[in-house]
This record gives C-alpha cells, structure tokens and sequence, in this order.
C-alpha cells in the first residue's frame, strides 16, 4: 500500500535527519575518532555549537534572507553575517577562555600550545557552512513557491481562455444550427429530431464539462456532433470528409483543445459559390495523439486562416499545458489546400 506524505511532513523529517547527522557528526564520529578521553567542557561546548547553529540556520533561513537577498539588497545581508561570525567568535573565546578548553585539548592530543586562542577555525568552518546551506535553502524556496505561482497562474488562465472559447463558440454556433433545424422542420421531421438531440448532447458537454481535463471520447463524439451540425447549414458546393475511429483508447485530454481546428477549416474554408473541401482525420497510436485538417485554401483568407485567434489560443494552450510534447504545425500544402496538423502525447 503507497503511503501518501505531505510536503511540509517530508521537509520536517528531511531536517530532523539533517540535525542529526550533523549532530553524530560533532558528538558522536569525530570525538571517537581520536581515540582519546577528552574532557566534559568539550561535550557541552559542542551541544552548544549545534544549538547555535540551528538558530543561525533558521533565523538566516526565514527571516534575514526574505528581507534582504530577495528583496535586492546584499549590504544589510553581508553585515548580518559579519555579525554572526563575530558573535560565534566571541561566544567560542569566553567559553573556552573560562574552561580552558583549548589548553586541555593541547596537552591531549600532544600540542605544546593552542595556535590562536582567539580564533576557532572549527566554528568558522560550521558558521560559514550552515550560513551558505541556509541562504541556498531559502532561495531555492523562494524560487520553487514563485515557479508555483506562475503555474497557478497559468492554468488560471488557460481555464479563462476555455471559458472565452465557450463563450464565443455558444451563441452564433447555437443560433445558426437552431435556424438549420427550423428550416429542416419542414423537410424532414427526423432528422430534425435528431439534429436537436445532438445540440442539446453538445450544450450538455459545453455547460458541464468544467473540469481542467475530460476524456478523448468525450471530446471525439463532441466533435462529430460539431461536424454533423455544421453538415446541415453547409451548401451543396462543400465536400466533408471525415476520418475518426469509433475505437479510441481513452486518455485525459484538455477540453476543447481539438475543435478550434475545426472551427477554422469551417470558418475560413468554405466558399459561397466555389467549390470548397474539408477534410478532417484522427489518428492515435498509444499515448501518440495526431490530428490532421485541411481545407480549401482562399486568398481573401489568407492572413486570418494563418493568424486566427482559434489557432492562436491553440499554440498557447498546447505551450502551457503540453510543454515539449506536442508538434503543432500549419501552412499550405504541396496540393494547395490549408492543413494544420497537431501531434501531441497524452498522459
């Protein structure tokens, strides 16, 4: 069974077992290594140093470094930490001056006199460490909670540009196929019965399917329906063509992602009096997705087919939701027709 460990539980441990390596370290590893009795004064002195060194870390850590480093400004961070390395300097001199550390360690591990009684490059060593660990630490937080935000608010807004997508798609897509049914009332009472069952399964989708992902059968079945819709207001001079497998392994797709495609071979595709082509194909082998419409290419609508705001909400879609993993390309092709064709590998 997967156990399932919040975040700040992880980092709570992760420095708990921090402290106490560094504490076995210090107490534990170093002292026996020496193969000598050394006296209680060095015990204390070095819980005392690990004490110290856990309020440095976490003073430096969540409240010098978010109001200096990353606000811009070094000076007040730099003295802070001439302070810190002063007072430990301090604190280590009277210690061991009132103990006479220094002296006792000398005479057992053979030294005749402690170098510099004023100096401890081993509370150097750890002040410097802990004050460098602490700064990348809180950086590296800062860093991870902006990264989170901006993603916040990226997907906030690729759920406002699918909103906006709705909006636009629902009220002159609506109107016009209710007209196309009306009309079809008085030639053929099925069909447009079944005309109104599709629009009513699509507005169903439209004004329910609120999730940030839906199904690729879902969204395959919304489309035939936007297609078969789109049939009937379509004239006599317009060629559909469809290639969408009943059969798909279904994968979590973002909502709406493949039917502005559509949209625009409809949109900029189709003549009113030449002879217009729409062909619209899926293809999907695993999690492989690709997704191919051409239309007939018209020179008035050149420069909309190729920067549409369809195809435009499309490219940053894909960008925000499906980094590096999709293809997405559109241009006239060696047979003259308009063709955008989307690659793209579904989770």
């Amino acid at each position: 069974m997967a156990v399932n460990i919040s975040r700040p539980y992880l980092f709570t441990g992760l420095h708990i077992l921090g402290w106490f390596l560094l504490g076995f370290i210090m107490l534990f590893y170093i002292p026996l290594t020496w193969n000598v009795v050394l006296p209680t004064a060095f015990w204390y002195w070095q819980i005392i140093v690990l004490f110290l060194l856990i309020i440095i870390f976490y003073t430096n850590a969540k409240i010098v470094v978010p109001r200096t480093i990353i606000k811009d400004n070094t000076s007040p961070f730099l003295l802070w930490a001439l302070l810190t390395i002063f007072a430990m300097q301090f604190i280590a001199y009277i210690y061991t001056s009132q103990t006479d550390l220094h002296a006792k360690i000398a005479e057992i591990i053979g030294f005749r006199k402690y170098k510099n009684p004023y100096f401890d490059n081993y509370v150097l060593m750890l002040t410097l460490l802990v004050l460098g660990i602490s700064t990348s630490w809180s950086m590296l937080q800062y860093w991870q909670k902006a990264a989170q935000h901006k993603q916040k608010l990226e997907q906030d807004k690729t759920m406002a540009e699918l909103a906006m997508l709705k909006a636009q798609i629902n009220p002159h897509f609506f109107f016009n196929s209710l007209n196309s049914i009306y009309s079809l009332t008085y030639t053929d009472i099925e069909d447009s019965r079944k005309a109104l069952h599709t629009l009513s399964r699509m507005m169903r989708y439209l004004l329910y399917s609120t999730e940030e992902t839906t199904t690729l059968l879902k969204e395959a079945e919304f489309m035939r329906d936007f297609i078969a819709l789109m049939k009937l207001r379509a004239n006599s001079k317009l060629t559909i063509t469809t290639d969408i497998p009943e059969k798909l392994h279904d994968h979590p797709i973002v909502p709406m992602l493949l039917l502005p495609l559509v949209e625009n071979a409809f949109k900029h595709g189709v003549h009113a009096t030449d002879k217009s082509e729409i062909h619209i194909k899926l293809r999907q082998d695993g999690n492989d997705l690709e997704f191919e419409v051409e239309n007939t290419y018209f020179e008035k609508a050149s420069t909309t087919s190729e920067g549409g705001i369809g195809l435009t909400n499309t490219k940053r879609r894909l960008h925000l939701i499906y980094p590096n993993k999709h293809s997405l390309k559109a241009g006239i092709a060696s047979n003259g027709m308009y063709n955008v064709k989307l690659q793209i590998t579904l989770e």
